[in-house]
């Protein structure tokens, strides 16, 4: 786990490093993103709130209502919850009233972007435009029409082709024209404009206006048991958005109420239908009553009689009475709920006791039951109507008392500043988003773009060794001819350079052949660098050293140790020149050098033969150490027939230059042609 964390830390403290280092990528994606921050921030139009206040009560009709509707008030109650509530005001019917009163299908959306930039944009609310678009091809329909201001006070009006249609116009105005075989209709009634500034008019559907209404509104529950609702709307325009959400709560009030008034309106339309009904037959019973006295003259009612007479008109109260509770329990309850039950009992009870109260006038004589009956039906009429008056009079006092169960408690008011957007939050989000930007950028480099720097990332994907991580030196000899090993022997790349040499002497002390070929996958890796000094560190170190130039192509290690490299590598192999005549002293002790010679016409086919093979066997006989310098991978196939002699291939990569791939493909070069050697990595210029 330490381990781990502290490859962590190095990890980021590398990137860190990278970060610094490569600050012209860095700089250019913040001062970028902080531009388009900027951008954003003053290209958004600012967006103003406004909110208002809404009590939903759980209300019942009681009290003086209550006592006067008897029965008839339980079909008044009434529950409002808060959650059935908010699903009702954001119904079609709610928002789509407040869109077709406050105009919002229309849109007129000014075009100037410097206006817009700068916060100086016009404003024009429509109150209507209608274009026949049916009569349009289908690519033309919906495109905008646009209004151009010549004036604070007036504007002309162009279709989709810029056709001039209206000029002259004025807010408040409805003006109409024959369009496309029908007629166009087009109208503002609100403007601040200047003079030159474009507007696109267009109008969008009724639904597709609704859903974008409520991506703007939105409604709060101000806590669970409270019923308080919070309404909140936003606009570019603060003005527009406290009327657009009072134009919603007046709505839902009026529909609330008028919810509320529905059950005892639909009451009252039917008592009164009913009405005219009940006083005919109220007359008709009188006037038989009367008709029948007239026929037989006054007839001695006994006191028997009367109280048969009490009896029944009492019962016959009662069970009109119960009945209408019946039937008022029978629409809030199921047919099987013990309140129904129970009026049906008590009904059967009653008309079982009308029942031997017929009986009982049945004795009676025939005038006097026929007394009865009629002086029965007279009563029975008149209660019946007066009843009915009453449950007329209750609920038109229920009717016009009723307030709904919504009451506002504010009314909206628009926040003074705006709530989008936040410039300050809008900015700091794309700096950093611009430095994420930035690291991604220097990441992608790092990885793919500048090639593999990590020794241990390398060796994991490789499988090759690195032997040496070799730094960039700071140090410029005095003498260009010396060799930096014994100029600065103390220099950080000699230091580096060091640990390749132990790791070489390792291995040839194991029993390898003291051959060393040294190359690289590109040009400029610095091979030449490190095939010198690694030579010159050998020869300090008191082993008889030979520095090979291989590279017949370009090779120029003669001029730069500063050696007559007239006879060299090339002549031995191709005029069969002898060994001696090319090997040259220098100035490091125990260091020798065969130069490259004169560049041949074949260098491929001198490096592949035979003769190559044994020259470089016969000098690893004579000297403790062979160091040859070849050619680059990525120039020729040189370098494959220079190391076919070598034990040891050391292969220079610059750091930060060559991806996995290329330095995989460089290893399988290398081992081609000689399977047995082995082949280590050199990360120079680290």
């Amino acid at each position: 786990m330490a381990a781990k964390s502290k490859k962590e830390e190095t990890d980021i403290f590398d990137l860190l490093k990278d970060l610094v280092k490569n600050w012209h990528i860095m700089l250019p994606c913040i001062i970028l993103s902080g531009i388009m921050g900027v951008f954003a921030a003053m290209w958004i139009r600012p967006v103003y709130q406004a909110d208002a206040l809404v009590q939903i009560e759980n209300k019942t009709n009681s009290g003086m209502i209550g006592a006067m509707m008897g029965g008839l008030g339980s079909l008044f109650a009434n529950s409002s919850p808060a959650e059935t509530e908010i699903e009702l005001i954001k119904s079609r019917q709610i928002i789509g009233d407040a869109i077709d009163k406050m105009h919002l299908q229309y849109y007129a959306i000014p075009t100037n972007i410097l206006q817009r930039i700068l916060h100086k944009e016009g404003r024009m609310e429509l109150h209507k435009l209608e274009i026949p678009w049916k009569n349009f091809p289908k690519k033309e329909i919906g495109k905008p029409w646009f209004a151009v201001v010549k004036d604070s006070l007036t504007f002309d009006v162009l279709d989709h082709n810029k056709k001039k249609i209206f000029t002259d116009c004025h807010a408040g105005e409805t003006y109409k024209a024959p369009y496309a075989g029908d007629t166009v209709t087009f109208s503002v009634y609100k403007m601040d404009v200047k003079k030159g500034q474009r507007f696109e008019l267009f109008k969008i559907d009724r639904l597709d206006a609704i859903e974008a209404f409520k991506g703007a509104f939105d409604i709060q529950d101000r806590g669970k048991k409270t019923g308080v609702l919070e309404f909140s709307y936003t606009d570019i325009y603060p003005d527009r958005a406290t009327a657009i959400l009072n134009e919603i709560a007046n709505n839902y009030l009026r529909q609330n109420v008028e919810r509320s008034n529905i059950e005892a309106q639909k009451t009252l339309n039917v008592l009164e239908e009913q009405l005219p009904e009940i006083k005919a037959q109220m007359d008709s019973a009188m006037h038989r009553f009367n008709t029948y006295q007239k026929q037989v003259g006054s007839v001695d009612i006994n006191a028997e009689t009367r109280l048969v007479l009490e009896r029944r008109n009492k019962l016959q109260q009662e069970l009109f009475n119960l009945q209408q509770k019946k039937q008022d329990a029978i629409r809030l309850f199921q047919p099987e709920h013990p309140t129904i039950k129970t009026y049906e009992e008590q009904e059967n009870a009653i008309k079982r006791e009308l029942a031997n109260n017929g009986t009982e006038s049945k004795r009676l004589p025939t005038k006097q039951q026929e007394v009865l009956k009629l002086s029965n039906e007279v009563e029975m009429a008149k209660v019946t109507y007066t009843s009915l008056l009453n449950n007329i009079q209750q609920l038109k006092l229920v009717s016009a008392g009723e307030a709904g169960t919504v009451r506002i408690i504010d009314y909206a008011e628009a926040l003074p500043y705006a709530i989008k957007p936040k410039k300050k939050m809008i900015i700091g989000v794309a700096l950093f988003l611009g430095i994420l930007f930035g690291i991604a950028l220097v990441s992608v480099r790092r990885k793919f773009g500048e090639g593999v720097r990590d020794p241990d990332l390398l060796e994991r994907a490789t499988g090759l060794s690195v032997y040496a991580k070799v730094p960039k030196t700071s140090i410029k000899t005095t003498v260009d001819t010396v060799p930096l090993a014994v100029s600065n022997p103390n220099d950080v790349s000699i230091k580096a350079l060091q640990a390749l040499r132990s790791s070489l002497e390792f291995l040839i002390s194991e029993g390898a052949s003291p051959i060393v070929g040294i190359s690289s996958l590109a040009p400029g890796a610095g091979q030449v660098f490190i095939s010198e000094n690694l030579a010159s560190l050998f020869a300090i170190s008191g082993k008889k050293t030979l520095l090979v130039d291989a590279d017949l192509r370009k090779g120029h290690l003669a001029k730069k140790i500063g050696i007559d490299g007239n006879t060299g590598l090339s002549q031995i192999l191709l005029h069969n020149e002898p060994i001696d005549s090319a090997i040259c002293k220098t100035t490091v002790e125990n260091l020798e050098l065969i130069p490259c010679g004169e560049t041949p016409s074949n260098p491929a086919e001198l490096l592949s033969s035979k003769r190559y093979l044994m020259v470089i066997e016969e000098l690893a006989k004579r000297y403790d150490l062979v160091v040859i310098n070849t050619p680059s991978l990525a120039l020729a196939a040189d370098a494959i027939s220079a190391c076919r002699a070598a034990s040891q291939i050391a292969m220079v990569l610059e750091s930060k230059k060559h991806s996995i791939e290329a330095i995989k493909n460089g290893a399988a070069q290398l081992r081609m042609s000689n399977a047995d050697a082995h082949v280590s990595v050199v990360l120079n210029k680290c």
